[in-house]
C-alpha cells in the first residue's frame, strides 16, 4: 500500500470511528474463510460493520479521531475490528455468541466512549443489556406508571360513585317501604 492510501485509508477508518457508538476489537487467526464470512452475515445482519486492519494504521486512526488509547490492545497479527453504530453493545453479544460455534476467533478489547477496555471488559460489556432492552424496560416503566396512576385515580372515583349509587338505592328502597 503507498502512502497516499495508507493515508487514505486512515481517514476512512478514522470517520468510521467518529460516528461508532462502540468498537470491539477481535483476533481471527485460525478461522477458515467460511467460518470468517459467517462471522461478517451476523456483523451485518446486527448493523455493524467488520474490516480487518493493520495494527499500525488502527492505531493511527484512533489518534486523528481523537478515540481511546488502544495500544495495548492491537497487538500482534493483523486485527479485525468491528464498528457498532447503533449499540454499542451488540457487537459484543454477537462476537461472544459466535465464540461458541468457532473457538479460533478471540476478542482483544474494546472502545466504548473513549475508554479501552480489554478482552475481560469487553466480555464483560456483552453481558450488558443492548440499546433494544433498555427501551424495552423504560416503555414498561412508563406504561406501568401510567397505570398505577390510573388505578389511584379511578379507585377512589370508582368508591364514591358506587357509594353515590348505594345511597340512592337506599333512599329509593326507604321510600317505597
Amino acid at each position: 500500500m503507498l502512502r497516499h492510501e495508507k493515508e487514505q485509508f486512515v481517514d476512512e477508518v478514522a470517520a468510521e470511528l467518529e460516528k461508532s457508538a462502540g468498537i470491539l476489537f477481535v483476533d481471527f487467526t485460525g478461522m477458515d474463510v467460511e467460518q470468517q464470512t459467517d462471522f461478517r452475515v451476523k456483523m451485518r445482519e446486527a448493523n455493524v460493520t467488520y474490516r480487518v486492519v493493520k495494527n499500525t494504521l488502527m492505531l493511527r486512526a484512533l489518534e486523528k479521531a481523537g478515540v481511546g488509547d488502544a495500544e495495548s490492545v492491537l497487538k500482534g497479527a493483523p486485527t479485525g475490528v468491528v464498528f457498532g453504530y447503533d449499540d454499542p453493545i451488540s457487537a459484543a453479544k454477537i462476537a461472544v455468541e459466535f465464540r461458541k460455534t468457532c473457538e479460533d476467533l478471540k476478542i482483544k478489547g474494546a472502545v466504548l466512549e473513549s475508554n479501552t477496555l480489554d478482552a475481560e471488559g469487553a466480555e464483560q460489556l456483552s453481558k450488558m443489556p443492548g440499546r433494544q432492552e433498555i427501551l424495552s424496560e423504560i416503555a414498561g416503566m412508563i406504561l406501568g406508571t401510567g397505570r398505577t396512576l390510573q388505578s389511584l385515580i379511578k379507585g377512589p372515583a370508582g368508591r364514591l360513585v358506587g357509594a353515590i349509587e348505594t345511597k340512592g338505592k337506599d333512599e329509593d328502597g326507604s321510600a317505597e317501604g
